[in-house]
């Protein structure tokens, strides 16, 4: 599915859709072809576009495996995210470098179930205008790291039931792990340690070498390593590519067995 923003729509083979407004479906999943769908492109026309609503664009699209040229999604005058990325299971990494969320009001069930994803970087959100987070990261039970900048906050947030359910695997910049006793937005902060723990990490915190996000790096980062490599599991090139390659793998255990024996 390819996203366009040109005079070039009657040329075009397949079927088309316009773009939805506030919380009414978009074409493409009344339509029913989220199921069929493997890949998602945002063409560079459509930098020019200015959408109001990203309600439900990719709605359980449980086949998509990647989305490439979000650069080119001007998320400026967005008010409502919610559903976005429901159920893209097969998601291993979304770039949202380039989001602007000044706007937006509404983030429910923006990740939910998004199995696949193990990190989530928001250091370009700004949260002060969104008052719903409901569900906004549950059942998403691999995500490991969330970070976010100076423009997050939960101020304005009303509702935030059940916003980490489940996310089992979540661990804090300072070694805070889930605790299903904190899942609406009391957590949803930069962790600060045992004073005022939170499930966050500072996006610019992050040192190289710490692999597992403990804050620390030795021996555990070590292990955490060597299953991404035998994995092949999607990682953090700033943290876990120690040997500057632009790859992780074998070379990078190497590299952080010497920088943890080397203290």
């Amino acid at each position: 599915m390819t996203f366009y923003y040109d005079n070039q729509r009657s040329s075009r083979t397949g079927t088309t859709y316009d773009l939805n407004t506030g919380s009414n479906d978009p074409g493409w999943r009344t339509g029913g072809i989220n199921a069929n769908v493997t890949k998602v492109v945002f063409d560079p026309s459509f930098a020019d576009a200015r959408p109001t609503t990203t309600y439900n664009w990719f709605y359980y699209m449980a086949n998509l495996q990647s989305i490439t040229g979000m650069s080119n999604l001007n998320t400026s005058e967005v008010t409502n995210m919610a559903f976005m990325f429901y159920g893209c299971n097969q998601l291993t990494s979304i770039d949202l470098s380039h989001f602007n969320t000044s706007q937006v009001t509404d983030m429910s069930v923006m990740f939910y179930g998004c199995i696949g994803l193990t990190s989530l970087d928001l250091g370009s959100f700004n949260t002060s205008q969104v008052t719903n987070m409901t569900h906004m990261f549950r059942h998403s039970n691999n995500l490991r790291t969330i970070y976010v900048g100076d423009g997050w906050s939960t101020a304005a947030v009303t509702n935030s039931a059940t916003m980490f359910y489940n996310c089992t695997s979540l661990v804090g910049g300072q070694g805070t792990t889930y605790d299903a006793n904190h899942i609406d937005k009391t957590y949803a902060h930069i962790d600060g340690g045992p004073s005022n723990p939170g499930y966050f990490t500072a996006k610019n915190a992050s040192q190289r070498g710490d692999v597992n996000g403990d804050g620390l790096v030795n021996v555990a980062d070590v292990t955490a390593l060597i299953q991404i490599v035998l994995n092949s599991t999607p990682a953090d090139l700033s943290v876990a590519d120690l040997s500057g390659d632009g790859q992780v793998n074998v070379a990078d255990v190497t590299a952080l067995i010497q920088l943890v024996l080397n203290n």
